[in-house]
């Protein structure tokens, strides 16, 4: 009992898996997905992409995005993505300190919102490094 996932970000395809579940950070909290999941489309928050497949389980950040999930199939359209293995609490730090710098020196709305959502995914990332 199989289904394809597949992650997709703006750059590229970040990887196609046979899995048999998949967790996703969906926007009113963490979904698990099996085969034969009801068809649904929903909003991703930043969070962890986690994925079991018969090569074991990895697992992705993403700073948000959507998901699509069929019967078959479930594809992540991301932001962005990085593999966990790939990511450093020291890099999640890093996002941390620029996203609070940003979020002091914004003075319009614009600058303000943009600031508070680089927040919120330097603070998914520093969770995903704990």
């Amino acid at each position: 009992m199989t289904m394809q996932f597949e992650l997709v970000t703006p750059e590229a395809s970040e990887a196609q898996i046979e899995a048999t579940m998949i967790v996703v950070p969906g926007a009113e909290g963490d979904m698990g997905v099996l085969e034969d999941h009801a068809p649904t489309v929903t909003s991703l928050r930043p969070g962890v992409v986690s994925v079991s497949g018969s090569d074991g389980d990895t697992g992705f950040f993403v700073a948000g995005g959507f998901a699509e999930i069929t019967a078959e199939r479930c594809v992540i359209l991301a932001e962005s993505a990085t593999p966990l293995s790939d990511l450093t609490a020291e890099a999640a730090q890093a996002a941390m300190t620029e996203a609070k710098a940003a979020l002091e020196t914004a003075t319009s709305e614009g600058e303000k919102n943009a600031a508070e959502r680089k927040f919120a995914v330097a603070d998914a990332m520093v969770d995903a490094t704990a």
